[in-house]
């Protein structure tokens, strides 16, 4: 199991309202706003987190990608790209 694994593993053993605060605690660190690729739909319906909440139906041009900066990056073993348009960690690893 690597990294990412067991942080999904903890937060489906966690209940709901501990869940939620850590949801809530990355999504603090979350930069998706400042990424290029990022536009105004998703800012204005509050998008972010793509990494664990899937893609954007906003986004939909591939400009620059800053995920690999992304302190919930590092911290949560990611290993993709382009979240926003190609759907969570978890959806990337089952379509391979």
């Amino acid at each position: 199991m690597d990294k990412f694994e067991d942080k999904c593993t903890n937060l489906k053993g966690m209940d709901d309202q501990e869940r939620t605060g850590n949801v809530e605690e990355m999504e603090k660190k979350c930069i998706c706003p400042d990424c290029p690729t990022y536009n105004s739909c998703a800012s204005s319906n509050k998008e972010y987190l793509y990494c664990f909440k899937g893609g954007s139906p906003c986004i939909t041009d591939k400009k620059r990608c800053i995920c690999p900066d992304c302190p919930v990056y590092e911290s949560s073993g990611l290993r993709n790209v382009f979240y926003c348009i190609n759907g969570s960690e978890t959806e990337i690893r089952d379509s391979h």
